[in-house]
């Protein structure tokens, strides 16, 4: 399994106010302007906590992170200390999505996102049927998947030999792939692929995305058809802005 954590602190070194606001912005896009004030909000997969403190930047309360990877709890956690004081209001919380027991005790919320998480879990279906319970009734849901693709299966393969190497061939497999990444993206989007989304990093999503694994996908059709059958009603689609990114979905539960 790939070393999400580690991937995340190195990028929480350039963490600054311009990373923070753009996921400040990024949420906002996506509720509105004002709905997450006063609201409970569960961050999936908090990574590094940037959307735990833009939540909380938007009066998000209580905030709660929790993610599968040690270090990216203590990375949540020193980056909240940071940037909002000691005195956040954020816990963060060593989980698994796929433990339905401890999940239950984090209790319903009225926000539950989760971008780019529930993929990497090995049991995609498993993971968003645990996650839905979270949601309270009339409460939103915000996820993020990658899409399916011919290329996907080829993908699942890469990602599965880049974690079977050591760490110098790891490197050389990045060193290979950023420029092709590069070309590839610029030639679908016409878009500079260093000016990346939600105060990302390139280079980081790099690493990330040729080595994140466990890897599952599935297409807009798909993931519709799963919320419906979970109780949620699609408000948003934001389709990926390239063929093997991330579908991006706005719920509420019925």
């Amino acid at each position: 399994m790939f070393k999400f954590g580690e991937n995340w602190a190195s990028f929480s070194r350039q963490l600054d106010e311009a990373r923070i606001e753009e996921a400040v912005q990024s949420l906002t896009s996506l509720f509105g302007e004002g709905a997450l004030k006063d609201k409970s909000f569960l961050d999936m997969g908090c990574g590094s906590g940037l959307f735990s403190i833009a939540a909380a930047r938007l009066g998000a309360q209580p905030v709660v992170g929790i993610d599968i990877d040690p270090l990216s709890v203590d990375t949540s956690r020193r980056n909240a200390a940071q940037w909002l004081g000691r005195e956040s209001g954020i816990s963060f919380h060593h989980m698994s999505v796929l433990d339905a027991g401890k999940m239950n005790t984090l209790g319903m919320f009225d926000v539950v996102y989760s971008w780019g998480v529930l993929h990497h879990t090995g049991n995609m279906k498993a993971a968003l049927a645990n996650l839905a319970l979270r949601v309270r009734p009339g409460g939103s849901l915000m996820i993020a998947i990658y899409n399916r693709h011919w290329s996907s299966p080829i993908w699942k393969f890469i990602k599965w030999f880049y974690n079977g190497v050591g760490r110098f061939w790891q490197k050389i497999i990045i060193w290979i792939f950023t420029p092709v990444i590069y070309f590839a993206k610029w030639l679908v989007t016409f878009q500079n692929p260093f000016k990346m989304r939600r105060g990302m990093d390139f280079m980081h999503n790099i690493i990330d995305w040729v080595g994140g694994y466990p890897y599952e996908y599935a297409s807009v059709p798909e993931m519709g058809a799963a919320l419906k059958r979970l109780g949620f009603r699609v408000l948003l689609t934001r389709p990926a802005n390239v063929p093997i990114g991330c579908n991006e979905f706005v719920c509420v539960k019925d």
